[in-house]
């Protein structure tokens, strides 16, 4: 087997102008600069934490409400947590109560 030399490469005919260096102060202010924040409603909303108190009695039926929900077909887990399944119920009674009193939003 014959062992030849590597191709010798061409110097390209166009000569590509060389790019004027970087000014830094430019590129500083680029990154002193930031970015740009989206305003969103999600900013407006203020998440409050409290703790509640319920009978055993209570949160075992909750739970039996939550097992008849659906859930995906191999998790053994609740279609729904304890939390959430709490929040839908408060929201559903703010909406009762609005249309009984005729009030907020």
């Amino acid at each position: 087997m014959a062992i030849s030399k590597p191709p010798v490469r061409k110097s390209p005919a166009v000569a590509v102008p060389a790019s004027p260096a970087p000014d830094e102060k430019k590129i500083e202010a680029v990154i002193n600069r930031g970015s740009s924040q989206l305003s969103t409603e999600a900013e407006s909303v203020t998440i409050k934490n409290f703790n509640i108190k319920l009978t055993s009695a209570t949160l075992k039926m909750i739970d039996e409400l939550r097992a008849k929900r659906p859930r995906k077909p191999t998790s053994p887990k609740l279609g729904i947590s304890t939390q959430d399944w709490l929040l839908e119920a408060i929201n559903e009674k703010i909406v009762r109560e609005q249309k009984k009193y005729k009030t907020g939003s």
